[in-house]
């Protein structure tokens, strides 16, 4: 993005930060809603405004480098984020569901579900340091100029390949060419202009090389074909017009106007239906019926990545240089600044000293340290000449006085802590009632959250510290060189101070000892009470195993294992699935939808669970478990999930851990290690029901499939923090064959649900484009997505795959493809016919994740609740 565009962008979303404020302070003041939909109105509003202002604002952070500017922003993101997060728990609150739609809010915005989505891969990556990134990957961007020129060479042999391999195939098309022009005939229409013969002259000796060069067969001949322009044509006829008569001329020229006049007609009817084709599929492709097929380039994303690296350097430069401004600022502040400033604050003290002295004969007492010294003068949070003049008119407190006051003062303070708590309280029950009752408070909600709070106060800020700087004009990305000089000046200032006052505490005490003296007074010097250093808590060093081995080596020992695998890339759209658009249009008396989630549905959730996996502070899952028949795609998301966070693929299934039970300890401390330092990291168990088997099979006693179960939470999920980049991910077909320690391990669970006529449409329309678009660009998508929208995608994706073989493609043109050789796959690969998930199976997977999912038995309660009240009346 150039500099000219991010600037616009800024300029218009600040307008819209600056509405939304006013908007949220408007429902700040509003009474609480007595109708739920009426609050679902408005969090549904709030949550897409938030969704289209963290988008705007994710590309204005990673195109911005002016390091002041760039800190605004980033708070902005991270607070943005984090609001919307809040939203969005309120509105599964509302729901009573992982899934919320907001259809009518999206339609009065014009937007589609599409346009809900907040990932932004790989700007939403999490930067690993240098080092690190080395041992992962062969980076051009941190490699030597020797480096870089070994790496470029392996490039080129690719590219030369490449160029060898297109030349061979234009060679083959010229002599398909010249085989058919030597077919033709060129009596009539060809002319053949073969180049002269080359003599070539040369001599040999017996018993001796042939000398270069060797003589060879020349045989090039080029086919020109002769061109009759319509001038030949006209000189012709004219030509011929002195041996015809005028009646003649006039029958030719009528014939050769009627044959221009159908051809110009035939012409015009084809470019007409030319056009109305284009328009046609151009409608089609609007409306979703056709598609085009999309041609991915290899290396999109690592491009993508390696740009993103690029510009994560230059800012990183500039944060250098930054930092090298403000030392040399510092610098040249202490040298030219601080003689003056230490004088200025001793004069200042002093001239302190001499008011109180000429107005009361005495001086006030010295600032403590504790309480910032000689800058309480400078806020004027001392007493003045009166207030002073007072105190030493007064009688000395005794210790009982002074105890009583400093109990009164105590019990007012008990007394008003306990006020706002019990003001807390009854805000709480009331808003429990409400609750209850099911309404909402949403200005509370709106006014207590600290993400509103701090993005208003960061753009208050912002229109104060930058309302004189143009931000036009600053094209170089050059920091703001006064406010660097503003802030040193406020530390050395504070430093200074600090250095001033031991000394002129000195001269304090000689001031009173001098004054004792001249009144005859034994002279008592002060008490100082300093600042009392924070003493860390030591925390017991836990002892590392590994400690002398480096990270290269064990990241490598695990590798090598198969432990860490490698994921091709994927990404979000290549799980293809459609959303819900009848959910917001079924909804009950309660407002809860009556309709289930569709396939698509769970893809906007997962990415929801990932965004704290980004830079940004945004709470996130430490465990997702994703609970699904077999071949619904599970495996496909927790490779997406890996790819596009460019994640290490730690796999701890049971196949793969079973090799280390001898020293389970260390392999778990190593993986951990190896996870923390190269974060993100995403530790992935397939088919994780087996690690908390009920009852073992005696066919997977062989790994042990048990082994993990102790470990999980003590080993993996305690030492993740909050702030770690680190996710585990679980998959299960048989969650029922599992103890109850199944759902306490993993933090979300999240149920696919089957696939519909959308999702199964969808399907077949990509998969058969990407396949081959031009020989069924007519083929019936929704006959298909009928019969076979109960299969799952993975069995959708394996049939079209085996059908629309190499050998199958190469025949289509000749042989037309035939609906039932999609039914063939599913009746003649496997030794029994394949059939789709019965119902029975996805009402055992619905029971079970009902009986686990908090929100799931909340809202089985109040369905049946309804159930009940509507029987009993």
């Amino acid at each position: 993005m150039s500099f000219n565009l991010n600037h616009k962008y800024w300029i218009s979303t600040s307008k819209e930060i600056s509405q939304l404020i006013k908007k949220q302070n408007r429902l700040k003041k509003i009474d609480p809603p007595e109708e739920k939909s009426v609050s679902f109105k408005i969090f549904s509003e709030l949550y897409i405004l938030y969704v289209e202002l963290v988008n705007k604002l994710t590309f204005i952070y990673y195109n911005t480098f002016q390091v002041q500017k760039r800190k605004v922003v980033r708070a902005l993101v991270e607070n943005a984020t984090q609001q919307l997060m809040l939203l969005k728990e309120e509105l599964k609150e509302m729901e009573l569901s992982e899934y919320t739609y907001m259809d009518k809010a999206l339609i009065v915005r014009k937007l589609t579900p599409v346009d809900l989505m907040i990932w932004r891969s790989p700007q939403f990556l999490y930067r690993r340091p240098l080092d690190i990134a080395n041992i992962l990957v062969d980076n051009k961007l941190y490699m030597n100029d020797q480096e870089k020129e070994q790496s470029d060479a392996k490039d080129w042999t690719k590219i030369s390949d490449a160029v060898a391999l297109i030349q061979a195939h234009e060679r083959a098309r010229s002599a398909r060419v010249y085989k058919a022009n030597i077919n033709y005939d060129k009596k009539k229409f060809l002319e053949v202009k073969q180049r002269k013969k080359v003599n070539y002259r040369f001599t040999f000796k017996p018993n001796q090389a042939m000398s270069i060069p060797v003589k060879r067969t020349i045989f090039t001949a080029d086919f020109i074909k002769t061109d009759e322009s319509c001038k030949e044509l006209r000189d012709k006829i004219d030509h011929l017009g002195g041996c015809m008569s005028d009646d003649n001329i006039e029958d030719l020229k009528e014939i050769r106007n009627r044959a221009a006049s159908l051809i110009q007609s035939w012409w015009r009817a084809y470019k007409t239906k030319k056009i109305y084709k284009i328009k046609k599929q151009f409608k089609r492709e609007l409306l979703g019926i056709r598609k085009i097929r999309q041609l991915k380039r290899p290396n999109q994303f690592s491009n993508s990545v390696l740009d993103m690296y690029r510009n994560e350097q230059k800012r990183r430069k500039l944060d250098e240089e930054f930092e090298q401004l403000i030392m040399d600022e510092r610098t040249r502040l202490l040298q030219l600044r601080s003689p003056w400033m230490m004088e200025d604050i001793s004069d200042h003290i002093r001239g302190w000293f001499a008011e109180f002295y000429t107005a009361t004969g005495n001086f006030h007492p010295y600032p403590d340290p504790v309480k910032n010294g000689t800058v309480l003068v400078v806020i004027d949070e001392t007493m003045d000449v009166g207030a002073f003049q007072e105190s030493l008119t007064k009688k000395p407190l005794t210790n009982e006085e002074k105890k009583k006051i400093k109990d009164k003062k105590k019990a007012e303070k008990r007394k008003m802590k306990e006020k706002i708590k019990n003001q807390k309280i009854k805000d709480a029950k009331r808003r429990k009632k409400l609750k209850d009752a099911g309404i909402i408070d949403v200005a509370y909600s709106i006014a207590s959250s600290k993400p509103i709070v701090n993005i208003e106060e960061t753009m208050k800020q912002f229109s104060i510290d930058w309302r004189n700087v143009d931000e036009y004009l600053n094209k170089n990305h050059d920091p703001i060189k006064a406010w660097v000089t503003e802030e040193q000046l406020d530390v050395i200032h504070h430093e200074l101070r600090e250095l001033v006052d031991e000394y002129m505490r000195v001269e304090y005490e000689l001031l009173k000892s001098a004054l004792a003296a001249d009144q005859d007074e034994p002279y008592k010097p002060g008490k100082v009470k300093n600042k009392k250093k924070k003493k860390g808590k030591k925390k017991k060093r836990a002892i590392d195993p590994t400690g002398d081995r480096t990270l290269s080596s064990l990241y490598h020992e695990l590798k090598d294992a198969s432990v860490i695998e490698e994921v091709s890339h994927r990404d979000f759209n290549e799980f293809i699935a459609d959303f819900n658009f009848i959910a917001d249009d079924t909804r009950d008396d309660d407002y809860l939808t009556t309709v289930g989630p569709a396939k698509g549905d769970i893809k906007m959730v997962v990415q929801e669970s990932m965004l704290g996996m980004s830079e940004f502070d945004i709470a996130k899952p430490k465990s997702i478990l994703l609970v699904g028949p077999v071949n619904s795609g599970k495996k496909l998301l927790c490779n997406i999930i890996a790819s596009e966070l460019d994640a290490v693929f730690i796999n701890l299934s049971p196949e793969k851990v079973c090799n280390f039970s001898q020293d389970m300890d260390m392999f778990l401390h190593i993986v951990m290690k190896v996870a923390r330092e190269f974060q993100p990291t995403i530790l992935y168990i397939e088919e994780a029901h087996r690690v908390f088997h009920k009852k073992i099979p005696p066919e997977e006693k062989d790994i042990l499939p048990t082994l993990l179960a102790p470990y999980i939470q003590k080993k993996i999920l305690k030492p993740i923090k909050k702030s770690d980049k680190i996710v585990l991910l679980g998959t299960t077909s048989l969650p029922w064959m599992a103890k109850p320690l199944l759902k306490r391990n993993f933090q979300k669970i999240l149920l696919i649900p089957k696939c519909d006529y959308g999702t199964c449409f969808l399907l077949w329309l990509d998969l058969m484009t990407e396949n081959a678009p031009e020989a069924l660009e007519n083929y019936a998508y929704s006959a298909l997505a009928k019969i076979m929208k109960a299969y799952n995608s993975g069995d959708i994706a394996n049939s079209v795959s085996n059908t629309l073989s190499v050998s199958r493609k190469m025949r289509l043109k000749a042989e037309a493809l035939n609906p039932m050789e999609f039914l063939e796959y599913f009746l003649t690969e496997f030794f029994f016919p394949l059939f789709p998930p019965e119902d029975k199976l996805m009402d055992k997977f619905n029971k079970w994740f009902g009986f686990f999912f908090k929100k799931k038995k909340m809202r089985n309660a109040a369905m049946a609740a309804k159930l009940a009240k509507q029987f009993f009346f």
